[in-house]
């Protein structure tokens, strides 16, 4: 049976826990024995107040004196941001015992302590706008990725709010467990909570499957549905925590294409379709594809199709433009859509 721990905060949202705990207190192994167990601890033993001002909880163990066999650190999200005097000295003790635990869980602004602590550095975590600006100030070397929900990086796995909190349970249940169990963990609520079932369309299968995709899959899709971002190599590597070489090497493995080809022929696609629209005027086609300038796009589409955009745009129309150096890349973008 594996111990969970939950690390009790001040004004820590004791509702938001509710079905993240629930969902693990109902996960059976195979032999229908519960595979769980959870406790608590904070700093001191004295009794916390709960974000909600009728709740008020005492941990079970101060956590200077709590177990040591602990398998999974669960670090709830506060409605006040910024770290309170004991929450620095829980991640203190975090930084300490931090390396002998498998697994540290963090909701919300529960990331903030693990990242005190010193152990986000390097790693890339899920945070909304208002922690990942906090965490820029307590650990830089932290990397965001604004593309997801619930991310796992390292021993850390992160949510970027206390509203995905079941969606994280069931995808720890899942690497624990396996598939079967997180989905009889989902039917369980679905059946109990029957308004709950929109939230969990196709058997809960995309809330526990979110964090599935290879870091060279999340960078097409990323890439797909933002073609006019900042898509350079380093960038797109401090994503997913790796190296630029390691990044080009996996990339090139995988899909047979460099990072930048995918690039370009994802942005030349998104160029293409709102050229087929006949909407906006080619300069903004060009900014808005991540292409650069209009002169640039035109020597782009020059060189690929043997047409700049303006012809382009005239002879998309006819059947035989459709032919096979067009056809992949309104396959890339349908993906996008």
């Amino acid at each position: 049976m594996r111990t969970v721990m939950i690390v009790l905060r001040s004004n820590c949202g004791m509702l938001d826990l509710a079905s993240f705990v629930e969902a693990l207190r109902s996960a059976r192994d195979p032999n229908g024995d519960a595979s769980y167990l959870l406790t608590t601890c904070a700093c001191g033993q004295g009794s916390l107040q709960a974000e909600e001002p009728w709740i008020r909880v005492q941990a079970a163990h101060d956590i200077t004196s709590a177990p040591t066999d602990i398998d999974t650190l669960i670090l709830p999200n506060c409605s006040v941001s910024a770290l309170q005097d004991q929450d620095v000295e829980c991640s203190a003790v975090l930084a300490r015992r931090g390396a002998a635990v498998r697994r540290i869980v963090a909701l919300g602004n529960g990331l903030l302590l693990a990242a005190h602590a010193g152990l986000t550095r390097g790693l890339t975590v899920a945070a909304d706008s208002n922690v990942g600006e906090r965490l820029s100030t307590i650990c830089d070397q932290t990397v965001v990725d604004p593309n997801y929900d619930l991310h796992k990086s390292g021993k850390i796995w992160s949510a970027r709010g206390p509203a995905v909190g079941l969606s994280l349970a069931l995808a720890l249940i899942e690497e624990d467990l396996g598939y079967d169990a997180a989905m009889d963990v989902s039917q369980r609520f679905t059946d109990r909570f029957p308004d709950m079932r929109p939230r969990f369309a196709n058997g809960g299968a995309n809330l526990v499957n979110g964090d599935r995709r290879s870091p060279v899959e999340r960078i097409q899709q990323w890439v797909i549905a933002n073609p006019s971002a900042d898509l350079t190599v380093g960038r797109l590597a401090s994503m997913v925590a790796m190296s630029e070489r390691t990044l080009s090497r996996t990339f090139k493995q995988r899909t047979g294409q460099t990072v930048g080809d995918f690039v370009l022929s994802v942005r030349l696609a998104y160029a293409c379709e709102m050229l087929r629209s006949g909407e906006r005027k080619i300069k903004d086609v060009a900014r808005l594809a991540g292409l650069g300038s209009q002169t640039n796009m035109r020597q782009l589409f020059i060189s690929r199709y043997g047409h700049p955009p303006s012809e382009f745009r005239k002879l998309e129309a006819q059947p035989a433009m459709d032919d096979e150096n067009i056809v992949p890349f309104r396959r890339a973008l349908s993906a996008r859509l």
